[in-house]
């Protein structure tokens, strides 16, 4: 089983506690997923802007090791900076291909709804993914990892 663990410094954030325990259970509860996890080396920042909170994850995938960071730790593949609701909102996105996308089911209220906050999130400037463009391949990883679907 992968390892997922805060580093000395994330003992205090909220945000670090929360997504290490969801990534626990995640991976646990999915096995299917351990592939994505370790196939991942990526260093991904996560910002809050309304809690004033930032985290660092650096997956080593060979080793299949995640450590969380308090703040900004090195210099991070991707960073993705918005409110906090919107960062956990990210965790509930549908996903309905085999390659991570975020296609909702039109009958799923509750999946087009989330899907529909992201996107008006994005398109006013107050959620953020700066970097992700240039990495495709483990957005889409990350996005499997991180989804409590799928």
């Amino acid at each position: 089983m992968p390892e997922v663990v805060l580093a000395p410094s994330a003992g205090e954030n909220g945000l670090a506690i929360m997504l290490a325990d969801l990534l626990r259970q995640n991976l646990e509860a999915k096995p299917h997923k351990v592939a994505d996890f370790a196939s991942l080396e990526a260093r991904v920042s996560i910002v809050a802007d309304d809690a004033d909170v930032a985290l660092t994850l650096v997956f080593e995938g060979a080793a299949e090791r995640l450590t969380i960071h308090d703040g900004i730790v090195g210099i991070p593949d991707v960073t993705i900076r918005g409110p906090s609701d919107g960062i956990i909102a990210l965790s509930n996105v549908p996903l309905m291909t085999r390659f991570g996308l975020p296609i909702p089911n039109p009958r799923d209220r509750e999946a087009v709804r989330t899907v529909n906050e992201l996107l008006l999130l994005m398109r006013t400037g107050k959620l953020h993914a700066y970097g992700a463009l240039l990495h495709v391949p483990m957005m889409m990883k990350l996005t499997r990892v991180m989804s409590v679907n799928g």
